[in-house]
């Protein structure tokens, strides 16, 4: 890892050991004088335990996150600021004590810890995410504040609701800190609660642990100092000492280890259980198993206890829906994993099997002319140059960026686009008839629409009948291109859905039909980035499906083009 500081600073981390041993050496003393002593002895000493050790853990802290990446560093060392911070605010009592006379549990004075307390949250909500894109980190940080606004609520029914009731009467100042204080320590958890959740890489990061530690410990301290009573003194409200000196000590140890980042640890893929999907929603559980406690020897009406059974019921049903639908995208992705090498299969075998059939032609068939062997090697290459396109178009199916396709258009003579996709597509040239209008031209990226053509008449081969028609035709300066069959034709309610990536219609779950379901997103995406539309409509001619290719102004000038004729080109 990069270490931020590059001279030796060796002496300065002899001296920061030091002043952690010294400070963990006066919070033992301090404690023990807090079990030994009593009244005004048993506060000071307390508070001085608590001076040193947050003191001592802030500055720590400042040091020690130097060597840590900028965004672990600045949240670190808000997290130390804010210790000093809260630490200072024991000096400001002590002299408060000196010159006015005894300090109230709460009060002015605590307008410094209340500020310490909120640098120090804004230090751990700085702390960066884990990696991964934004959805993973906001799914993560639902799940997470779901756990976190339970723990709130639970908090606010069972420990600040009862404070801030026994609050009333009291001084404007100590209703203001004594509300402040509980809710600024539940706003911690929650977020420390959400920091660790979205940091799963470094699911055991012991800096994480040893932080919730002390944050626990100095709530519940605050907790009893609130509950010993807002009129009465430190002294008189008699708070948890030793748990206060618990939570510095945590505070500390925290600041010793700040710069040991963990290991990013890489564990082995699960299926996820029913069980260990509704973990995170463990604390939602509890609150709403709380709900029904506090509501079961309630006076409700009727109407009122079944909104009440009605909700819980919606609440538990929406969780486990939750749970089965991360079930059901998981297998969702594995059928459009095996769909997409399917699928893979299946576009790159025809460019193949034509480039094996014409090369073992080339190699075998010693009676060839000239002519035909050359014939044959442009067939080759032609099919080579449509394989590299069809990779690359798969590539950007997969990444779904296939609308930023480039073209290289040119003249094309459309007859000879169509005679090559027949030649092309795994089909009977026999049972396919071609209507193209005289000397049509039109342009194009010809190997682009071969591809569309390629595809519409595998398809019409593997769903349509026996009969494939093929039309070219100008309307009003667009070529229009329609493929028509004689088969069943597409159900009506799958005639949108048969664009969509995998998508295979009526046909999606049959295995025994071919096709992967990628053929017409292709045809829609082509079409399309020559500015025009791909569509399906009942055939008029043949009485199955037709798929109508419309491209506005693609006709161009029309000029004499050799045509290779199909037929001199096929296999056999």
């Amino acid at each position: 890892m990069r270490q931020w500081g590059t001279r030796d600073n060796s002496h300065v981390i002899k001296h920061v050991r030091r002043y952690a041993i010294a400070a963990f050496a006066i919070l033992t003393m301090s404690a023990i004088g807090v079990v030994l002593s009593e009244g005004d002895t048993r506060a000071a000493m307390a508070s001085v335990g608590v001076l040193v050790g947050n003191m001592t853990a802030g500055m720590v802290f400042i040091h020690k996150s130097r060597s840590l990446p900028l965004r672990e560093r600045r949240a670190w060392s808000l997290v130390g600021r804010g210790l000093m911070i809260a630490a200072s605010g024991i000096v400001v009592v002590a002299l408060w004590g000196v010159f006015a006379g005894e300090p109230p549990a709460f009060g002015i004075t605590d307008v410094v810890f209340v500020a310490g307390y909120i640098v120090i949250l804004i230090g751990i909500a700085a702390l960066p995410h884990t990696d991964g894109d934004n959805w993973q980190r906001s799914r993560t940080a639902l799940d997470a504040a779901i756990g976190a606004v339970s723990i709130g609520a639970l908090a606010w029914v069972f420990l600040i609701n009862p404070i801030v009731t026994g609050l009333e009467g009291a001084p404007l100042s100590a209703q203001v800190f004594g509300t402040a204080y509980p809710l600024v320590d539940v706003g911690i958890v929650i977020v420390v609660v959400l920091v660790t959740t979205r940091r799963t890489t470094r699911r055991f990061d012991v800096r994480m642990l040893a932080l919730a530690a002390a944050v626990i410990l100095q709530g519940i301290g605050d907790l009893s100092l609130l509950i010993g009573g807002y009129d009465a003194s430190l002294v008189d409200a008699e708070p948890l000492f030793l748990v206060y000196l618990g939570a510095a000590a945590m505070f500390l140890t925290t600041a010793l280890i700040v710069d040991q980042l963990p290991v990013e640890r890489e564990y082995a893929d699960r299926r996820a259980s029913l069980w260990s999907m509704f973990v995170p929603y463990a604390a939602a559980v509890v609150m709403v198993a709380t709900l029904l406690h506090l509501l079961w020897d309630t006076e409700l009406a009727p109407g009122d206890r079944v909104l009440v059974a009605a909700s819980v019921i919606v609440a538990v049903l929406v969780v486990v829906r939750q749970a089965i639908a991360i079930r059901e995208n998981q297998i969702v992705v594995e059928g459009q994993r095996s769909e997409l090498v399917s699928s893979i299969s299946h576009e790159l075998r025809t460019p193949l099997t034509a480039m094996v059939g014409f090369m073992a032609l080339l190699q075998d068939d010693k009676s060839l002319s000239t002519t035909e062997r050359q014939e044959m090697m442009a067939v080759v290459v032609e099919q080579t140059n449509y394989l590299e396109r069809l990779v690359e178009d798969l590539l950007g199916l997969s990444r779904g960026d296939l609308k930023r396709m480039e073209l290289t258009v040119s003249e094309h003579d459309v007859k000879t686009v169509i005679d090559r996709a027949i030649t092309s597509a795994p089909i009977n040239p026999a049972h396919v008839s071609v209507e193209v209008a005289p000397n049509l031209v039109a342009v194009i990226d010809g190997g682009r629409i071969q591809q569309i053509l390629v595809n519409l008449l595998t398809n019409a081969s593997w769903y349509g009948g026996a009969d494939t028609l093929v039309c070219a035709f100008d309307r009003a300066g667009g070529l229009v291109i329609e493929v028509h069959d004689s088969g069943a034709g597409v159900p009506k309610k799958h005639e949108l859905t048969i664009w969509e990536r995998f998508e295979r219609g009526e046909n999606r779950y049959n295995a025994n039909v071919p096709g992967s379901g990628i053929g017409l997103a292709m045809v829609r995406n082509i079409a399309e980035s020559h500015g025009g539309t791909a569509s399906y409509q009942r055939s008029k001619r043949l009485g199955g499906a037709c798929f109508v290719i419309d491209l506005p102004g693609r006709v161009g000038k029309q000029r004499p083009i050799a045509i290779v004729s199909s037929s001199t080109m096929a296999i056999g």
